[in-house]
């Protein structure tokens, strides 16, 4: 008998929908004049967008793969965890869509841990010029994995 893996699905699909918000929001600010509080506000939208996408990664690991780390390095694993396949599970996503969110962890890192007058807005811009590209491959996958449990 196959898992019902419905509230699982509506979950990743609510997710989505407040990343998309998300995403037009940066894209928006980023192309006005950059001031000390637009950057601020970019900050927070990126970290916004990792702590988004970590949360339909949580919701994978508990609800479909069964294992949801509890280490001290428990956002890394858990970013390590979401393209393995062990187990017979199918992953969410690829080790190229990891290895690219890899950088907006390590982004909210310093977000939370930081000052904001710290932020640097050319440390920023690659992760916001490349934000567009990476969602719309997390979206595939994203699609593919809800097609395919």
């Amino acid at each position: 008998m196959k898992h019902d893996y419905e509230r699982l699905k509506q979950d990743i699909i609510f997710e989505e929908s407040q990343i998309d918000i998300l995403i037009e929001k940066i894209e928006k600010l980023s192309k006005d004049e950059l001031t000390e509080t637009k950057v601020a506000a970019i900050a927070t939208y990126l970290m916004n967008f990792y702590n988004g996408v970590e949360n339909i990664m949580k919701r994978w690991a508990k609800e479909y793969y069964k294992k949801v780390p509890k280490e001290d390095a428990w956002h890394k694993e858990l970013l390590q965890l979401s393209c393995s396949c062990n187990r017979g599970k199918i992953a969410i996503f690829n080790k190229e869509v990891v290895d690219r969110l890899y950088s907006y962890l390590m982004f909210r890192h310093f977000f939370i841990h930081g000052y904001g007058f710290k932020l640097n807005w050319e440390k920023m811009r690659s992760l916001v010029g490349n934000i567009g590209d990476l969602w719309k491959e997390i979206k595939k996958q994203l699609s593919e994995f809800i097609a395919n449990i």
